[in-house]
């Protein structure tokens, strides 16, 4: 950048986040391309500061800076964009990128990980609800999943590379205490109890926190194991059999309160399982 004006700095965020664009100095994509070519730039010469939000990508910033040189502006813009290090598909259990939320994950001592959150423009939970200038509690909710499965993958399950586990919730409960909003955020996961003695059954209690701006937005506590994939399957075959014929009237009203009482001894927690992830 050639002038030493001070810079004027401008916050992006992905199309989907347009109510948040209503805070002075926040633009979403499309308008920052529209408004440098409106001129609004081109008249004083100072430096222009951009730095990415949440929903941008990697092609936003490639299209931005394309438009910059087109008008003459790359001299002065500084664009502060860094791809994320996003969890892996094994970690994140997702199977497009777009979905996951998970970022820079690292271990901050012997019971605490954090990660940076990373919310794509056109993330699963965006497509059909954004509304307001707010990020949707769901997201922080898919935050605190993606964080627990990404944490016991990497740092626990890899212990054992010749096993494949499969993840069953026990408990998961969320309270929310401040509006998350589509700028930076950090997750925190601190492990409350791990038994992981046992490769064939790895329990985990865990609070996952979400901050921003210096305060929680969110705090999820769960509890949930990693149970070796060939045994939790062998048992999710015959609960989904028993659904199957329960639904379809043949099996009989004697049969259904048994099979509602085992559900929680079929996966040896003798608790009942609530969903598997």
């Amino acid at each position: 950048m050639s002038s030493t004006a001070a810079p004027r700095t401008l916050l992006l965020v992905g199309d989907r986040f347009a109510g948040f664009a209503a805070q002075q100095d926040v633009l979403t994509v499309t308008g920052f391309v529209e408004e440098m070519h409106l001129g609004v730039y081109s008249w004083d010469g100072q430096p222009i500061r951009v730095r990415a939000g949440q929903g941008v990508t990697a092609e936003d910033r490639d299209l931005i800076r394309g438009q910059a040189q087109l008008l003459g502006l790359t001299e002065r813009l500084d664009f502060d964009f860094r791809p994320p290090s996003l969890a892996g598909r094994g970690e994140a259990h997702k199977h497009l990128s777009r979905n996951t939320l998970i970022a820079d994950l690292r271990r901050d001592g012997e019971d605490l990980f954090s990660a940076t959150l990373r919310v794509h423009n056109d993330n699963e939970l965006l497509i059909d609800h954004q509304t307001g200038e707010h990020v949707q509690g769901m997201v922080a909710v898919e935050a605190a999943r993606q964080m627990f499965l990404a944490v016991s993958e990497r740092y626990h399950a890899s212990r054992h590379l010749d096993r494949s586990y499969y993840y069953v919730i026990e408990s998961m409960n969320t309270g929310f205490e401040n509006f998350l909003f589509p700028v930076d955020a950090t997750i925190v996961y601190h492990t409350l109890h791990a038994e992981l003695d046992d490769p064939d059954r790895l329990s985990f209690a865990a609070e996952i926190s979400l901050h921003q701006a210096g305060r929680r937005a969110s705090v999820t506590t769960v509890t949930y194991t990693a149970f070796d994939a060939p045994v939790i399957e062998a048992k999710e075959h015959r609960r989904a059999r028993f659904a199957v014929e329960h639904t379809t009237g043949s099996v009989p009203q004697a049969a259904t309160a048994a099979g509602a009482a085992a559900t929680g001894a079929d996966t040896g927690t003798g608790r009942p399982v609530l969903v598997g992830v």
